[in-house]
């Protein structure tokens, strides 16, 4: 995976949030979890570029993201549809989303 500075940023990201799905990645090494969310923003505040989303605290990862300092949006390309769908229909605590999706 490629990690890209926010200031190379060329696609339509009102798009790739709302139609494509974005991948919200929480937790830590040992204990992570990832799902697909449509909800959230790419802005700046007081001169900085800011990322954020919208999770439910009735989400899985939504623990995780409280109890951690930082996530990760990651954003696929239509080939990976099938394996975001899998991220956003089942609940990373009774399921290996790594193992069943192959996202690593």
């Amino acid at each position: 995976m490629k990690e890209i500075n926010v200031s190379e940023l060329k696609d339509n990201m009102f798009d790739a949030i709302s139609k494509e799905w974005m991948l919200v990645t929480a937790g830590t090494q040992e204990k992570f979890n990832m799902m697909t969310a449509s909800w959230g923003g790419l802005g700046v505040l007081f001169g900085k570029p800011v990322a954020f989303c919208f999770v439910s605290p009735l989400r899985y990862t939504w623990q995780l993201l409280d109890k951690g300092d930082t996530y990760t949006l990651s954003f696929y390309t239509e080939a990976y549809r099938d394996a975001l769908q899998i991220c956003g229909t089942t609940s990373g605590s009774d399921t290996d989303k790594v193992r069943e999706t192959g996202l690593t």
